[in-house]
């Protein structure tokens, strides 16, 4: 009885585990050493086989050539030896004695041949050979007798009696002895025939065992090599490769994913089998997916049925297939629409962009009774499937519709806005025009001497209300031009230090009203000189400053000024921060801080005031390329800090001269005014007579035009918005005058639009103030225009003086804006 085939793999197991042990891991390694062996074995049988043959034939062929010499040679004495018999008898029966002597001279030389056959044979233990030798040395004496005894007849010595008998012994004797060589000879050449077939039977005998050693060779080599390819490629090779074959089978008809085929070892099979399993599990998972998959196309097919959009899939140019919004949109059945060019259903496509996925045209929808409907169609080309385009087509009634709208809002808004900026320019003008009156003579006023303290305490606050309304004026106009996205910059060289002192001043007044402590920190490390808008900067920090002291009942306020870092060789990085112990702000009003016209704080504190100024300073600093941030708790204070990235200057800025300008040196320089309203004329010609100037006044162009060619003026100073001619069309009418074409002229307005020189104005000789004036500012650019040297003395009243009480908004309320 047979064992079943699990059993007799358990029992080959431990030896094939033993085999296993010393085989290489991969199969490729392990068919090399089966085949190296196999290999060594047959090379070892095929070597040995050679040598046994190639031993065996090469003393074959030793023994035959030996045992042939021997044979030849004996058969050679034999021959010599029936010779030397023959020649004796010659000599015997000679009839003369010379007869004879020749016979004997032939019996020698054939006995030295006999010798010398003997002497080869000597070696030889073959008693035939002394035998042979004896007879030969018998005979030749035998034969020297015999010749002298026929010489000693031929010569008369001895009786013919005793010769005859003597004769007659000898010739017995000699006979004897050949015949004993002859027999000796026959012997030796039986002898020597009977070795040679011996040799021949021995090699004969080899040759079988030699043949004998080659067949057991061969079969230990193949039953060797049977073995080899048993233990290896049946054990390891063949039944491996069935059992994953039959895990094949197995899975195939159960359908399970179970790993059939466990890893035994790290070769090639191993490999075979994992890759087996991955494939089996790759399957189920194809299988898992497939279903999915078709789940997925099911579902998807519905949603492109229900999608509003119409789908419709061209293939070479033609309808393949179409959703049932597209079957609503061109009246048509997908059979009916199959196969129809994509032309025939949409017109005024270009359908060369169909190169570009994504691409949206607008086009025309022609449906089965030839009406058209506008569309937009966005072209998809199928990436790797030929002609293949996806149209998505969308009505597009509705979205012109609402384009159309759209465009009339844009225009009604552009519109709104031209609007707001001419009724903001009117009322820019007409606000700023009566307060350049108020300003001016309020600054009249501080000037004269003969006020008593009250009557200049009087003028000031009337100069420092003017400027709050001015402040006020000023918010909204920049308000304005955020809106409008005019908000601008006017960058210039500033002394940093300075620039933060002057509006400390400011802020260290309105803290000791308010009967707080104002501390101020400026980094040992700020550069000296930077390029910044300081009109601006000083706004945005008087803004922080002046709320800081509002909302500030007790305390102290900080203001904290450090170089962060440089940003690049020329660029530094300044923080500025406010802070305040003041009441702070809850989340909520956080978060609506920096919008306009909203007012944080209590009614209390929030009496006056447009609610601008955050808005605007947040503005300010994001143009200037920074931003306000804010961190502040109710009772625990605010602060405010923005970060600024300014350039390092090396020019000298102007310093500011607090010197009251008295008069100036040199010739008198004539002036021509130009402005319509009468009031402002009398307050440049009160500001510049006293000091010496000669004042042409023109209430309009026309007018001024003729007086400038009738006295050509050292400086123009006139108004932008007139009656008549404008102050641009002015400035160009005056440089076209050769006499007139280097006459510096500086413009001014009250307009919110009048913020740059008019293009026609010559940029090197012209400037422009914006209303209302201030008298320093006027004056400065007076000086800069006509190159004059000003004399200075101290202010009236030192106190009082116009850079300490003109810049402060006001000392009214607080409120935080």
């Amino acid at each position: 009885m047979t064992q079943p085939p699990a059993a007799h793999m358990a029992a080959i197991a431990p030896s094939s585990r033993r085999l296993t042990r010393w085989l290489p891991r991969s199969l490729r390694g392990q068919f090399a050493a089966a085949l190296g062996a196999i290999g060594t074995l047959v090379l070892a049988g095929g070597l040995t086989a050679v040598y046994a043959l190639r031993t065996t034939a090469e003393q074959a062929r030793q023994t035959s050539r030996e045992r042939l010499e021997l044979v030849e040679s004996a058969q050679e004495l034999q021959q010599r030896a029936q010779q030397i018999q023959l020649l004796s008898d010659r000599m015997v029966t000679a009839p003369t004695s010379q007869a004879a002597r020749r016979q004997f001279e032939h019996i020698v030389a054939e006995l030295d041949r006999l010798d010398r056959l003997t002497a080869n044979l000597a070696a030889s233990d073959d008693a035939s050979v002394l035998d042979l030798h004896m007879a030969s040395q018998l005979f030749r004496n035998s034969a020297h007798v015999i010749s002298h005894l026929r010489e000693d007849a031929s010569a008369g010595g001895d009786t013919p009696q005793a010769r005859a008998e003597a004769m007659a012994t000898y010739r017995e004797e000699m006979q004897a002895h050949a015949t004993a060589m002859a027999n000796a000879a026959r012997t030796r050449s039986e002898h020597a025939t009977k070795a040679y077939q011996a040799a021949v039977q021995h090699v004969v005998d080899a040759s079988r065992t030699s043949t004998g050693w080659v067949v057991g060779w061969l079969a230990a080599t193949l039953l060797g090599t049977w073995l080899i390819g048993r233990l290896l490629l049946g054990r390891q090779v063949l039944n491996r490769l069935q059992q994953v074959s039959q895990s094949l089978r197995q899975a195939d008809a159960s359908g399970t994913t179970e790993h059939l085929t466990p890893a035994r070892a790290d070769d090639e099979i191993d490999e075979m089998a994992r890759a087996v399993d991955h494939f089996l599990n790759d399957r189920a998972q194809l299988a898992l997916t497939r279903a999915r998959l078709e789940i997925e196309q099911q579902r998807l097919a519905a949603i492109i049925d229900n999608i509003a959009d119409c789908i419709v899939v061209l293939h070479g140019g033609r309808v393949q297939e179409m959703n049932r919004a597209a079957e609503q949109m061109f009246g048509m059945k997908p059979a009916q629409a199959h196969g129809r060019r994509g032309d025939d259903l949409l017109v005024g496509l270009n359908w060369q962009a169909s190169t570009l996925p994504g691409v949206t045209q607008d086009a025309l929808a022609r449906d089965m009774s030839g009406s058209t409907i506008p569309v937009e169609v966005t072209l998809s080309p199928v990436a790797n499937a030929g002609d293949l385009i996806v149209l998505v087509i969308r009505d597009a009634t509705v979205r012109r519709e609402a384009q159309r709208h759209l465009v009339a809002a844009r225009d009604a808004a552009e519109a709104a806005r031209a609007t707001q900026s001419a009724f903001l320019a009117a009322m820019s003008h007409e606000l700023r025009t009566p307060l350049n009156g108020v300003l001016g003579y309020a600054q009249l006023l501080e000037l004269d001497a003969s006020l008593t303290e009250h009557q200049r305490f009087g003028a000031a606050t009337i100069r420092r209300c003017g400027e709050h309304l001015l402040a006020l004026i000023n918010d909204l106009l920049d308000l304005a031009k955020r809106d409008a996205g005019k908000l601008e910059l006017c960058i210039t060289d500033v002394v940093l230090r300075d620039c933060l002192r002057l509006t400390c001043d400011i802020i260290r007044v309105k803290a000791e009203e308010a009967g707080l402590q104002f501390r101020v920190e400026l980094g040992a490390d700020l550069p000296v000189r930077v390029q910044a808008d300081e009109k601006r900067l000083r706004q945005v920090l008087l803004n922080l400053l002046s709320n800081a002291v509002k909302f500030t009942d007790h305390g102290e306020i900080v203001l904290i000024v450090s170089r962060q870092s440089a940003v690049s060789v020329p660029i530094d990085t300044i923080r500025f921060e406010v802070r305040d112990s003041g009441i702070g702000m809850t989340k909520e009003q956080l978060d609506t801080l920096f919008l306009p016209f909203v007012q944080s704080g209590d009614a209390r504190r929030r009496t006056v005031g447009t609610g601008l100024g955050l808005a605007i300073s947040r503005e300010l600093v994001r143009l200037m390329g920074g931003d306000i941030q804010v961190r502040s708790a109710p009772g625990g204070g605010t602060q405010f800090w923005f970060e600024l990235s300014l350039p390092v200057s090396g020019a000298r800025p102007r310093q500011p001269t607090p010197e009251r300008i008295t008069g100036y040196a040199g010739p008198r320089r004539r002036i021509l005014v130009v402005d319509d309203l009468p009031a402002n004329r009398v307050i440049l010609h009160e500001w510049l007579a006293p000091l010496g100037f000669e004042i042409v006044e023109a209430e309009h162009g026309a007018q001024a035009l003729e007086r400038a060619r009738a006295q050509p003026p050292d400086l123009v100073i006139t108004d932008m918005l007139m009656p008549g001619m404008r102050g641009d069309e002015l400035m160009a009418r005056i440089h076209q005058v050769q006499a007139l074409r280097s006459v510096p002229i500086i413009a001014m307005s009250a307009a919110i639009g009048e913020s740059r020189l008019p293009v026609g104005a010559g940029h090197d000789a012209c400037a422009f103030l914006p209303k209302p004036l201030e008298r320093d500012q006027l004056l400065s650019e007076i000086g800069r225009q006509l190159a004059l040297d000003w004399r200075r003395e101290p202010p009236v009243n030192p106190g009082l003086t116009h850079e300490s009480a003109a810049r402060s908004h006001s000392h009214a309320a607080p409120r935080r804006e």
